[in-house]
């Protein structure tokens, strides 16, 4: 029995001193409380770099996404968009040292209406202790979504519909906007020729040459000038008290008033003909303006009714320069809504169509061995198809700010950028 109770006595007796010795106790309390220290010092290190790397992961999200949207406008399938927002991503990870492994997730949705580019990038960096805490690791997430405030000029839009109505390039024809973008809403089909573009878009098909490489399932474009009212000088028959009477001239030259011309006017041999500033409308006749004549005008815009179109041929020179006012502002030709005829030039001295050519039912038609419209600031044509055969240089220049005839909305500059939504 002594010696059962001796044991616990001797153990007491043993604890007491230990308790009373403070080297043990301090040697004790670092051997129990050091390794937590230290562990708690490394993980504060390692999410200190995990939040870095996650705030960093989230930027890249945002400017890829921001660098994406503005290709939306492209094919509706938003792969130029996709491309490069991945493009953007893969660029800024290269250039980040000890950069995370990640998974990038690109995709267009629909926000509040609009098209936009989503960026989701899944990013996963190892933990301490062999990934141990947490459990294999850290994953964190970047997530951007990012739409388009503003889209490359429209310059060239097709507006038909049909197979029958499309952008045909043909021969050794080129089609030359490097500032502004193509549009059909059907097909594009160069045959032999080129086309060249700050962008190419087709709602069906495009083939041939074609710089850059162009975009396909496009979104349909309206017509900008559906609204346009097209009628409101039909009141000015020429059948009330004015004979359809075409003007001739083959030498010297003539100033022509703003108003009603009835029967057409064939210009030819060395004539001049300047229209005077105002709308200028062709009721019941062609204009013609043929081998070495002149046709020039300030501020004036050209309408075709039914019966009427114009063609320009052989060595004809012609200059022309949209309206800076009015309900026509910033339009040099047009035609009404129920003219089918093809509008052609083959003239070899079409320097400057400056403004908008909107045939809105009609062809238009571009033949020829020269530059046509390169002296022009800048040119839009909306038509309802877009023929060009031999070898003619239809040439869209696009320096909107050069001249006092405005861009009308719908067309030419379409200002922004891009931003995020979410």
């Amino acid at each position: 029995m002594k010696a059962a109770g001796a044991f616990p006595r001797a153990l007491g007796a043993w604890l007491a001193r230990f308790r009373s010795d403070v080297g043990g106790n301090i040697a004790l309390t670092a051997a129990l409380v050091g390794p937590a220290v230290i562990l708690l010092g490394v993980g504060a290190i390692d999410l200190l770099a995990v939040s870095s790397a996650h705030g960093r992961l989230q930027s890249i999200a945002d400017a890829g996404a921001l660098a994406g949207a503005p290709h939306l406008a492209l094919a509706t399938d938003g792969a130029g968009a996709k491309e490069r927002a991945a493009s953007f991503v893969v660029g800024e990870i290269s250039q980040w040292e000890d950069a995370p492994d990640y998974v990038g997730t690109y995709e267009v949705v629909e926000q509040g209406g609009q098209r936009a580019i989503r960026v989701l990038l899944r990013g996963h960096r190892p933990s301490f202790f062999a990934n141990m805490l947490p459990p294999g690791g850290w994953n964190f997430v970047g997530e951007a979504t990012a739409t388009s405030v503003g889209l490359v000029p429209l310059c060239v839009l097709i507006t038909g519909d049909d197979r029958a109505k499309m952008l045909n390039i043909k021969d050794a024809s080129r089609l030359t906007a490097p500032a502004c973008m193509v549009h059909s809403n059907h097909d594009i089909l160069v045959e032999g020729g080129s086309i060249t573009g700050a962008a190419v878009q087709a709602v069906t098909s495009a083939r041939g040459t074609i710089s850059p490489s162009p975009g396909t399932g496009a979104a349909p474009i309206d017509d900008p000038f559906a609204n346009l009212d097209l009628t409101r000088e039909r009141r000015l028959d020429c059948t009330l008290g004015r004979a359809l009477e075409p003007l001739r001239l083959a030498a010297g030259s003539r100033r022509i008033p703003a108003g009603v011309h009835c029967g057409g006017m064939t210009i030819s041999g060395s004539a001049t003909v300047v229209l005077e500033p105002g709308e200028h409308w062709f009721l019941g006749g062609h204009l013609v303006i043929m081998e070495n004549a002149r046709l020039e005008g300030d501020d004036v815009v050209l309408f075709f009714d039914q019966a009427s179109k114009f063609e320009f041929k052989d060595s004809a020179l012609v200059r022309l320069a949209g309206r800076t006012e009015g309900p026509y502002a910033g339009i040099v030709m047009g035609a009404t809504r129920d003219n089918r005829q093809d509008f052609i030039i083959s003239s070899d001295n079409v320097e400057s169509l400056l403004g908008v050519v909107y045939v809105p039912a009609a062809t238009m038609i571009v033949e020829g061995t020269a530059d046509v419209a390169r002296d022009s600031a800048w040119t839009v044509i909306v038509a309802h198809s877009l023929q060009m055969k031999g070898s003619p240089s239809l040439y869209i220049n696009a320096d909107y700010n050069a001249t006092s005839v405005p861009v009308p909305a719908g067309v030419g500059p379409r200002t922004g950028g891009s931003r995020l939504i979410e």
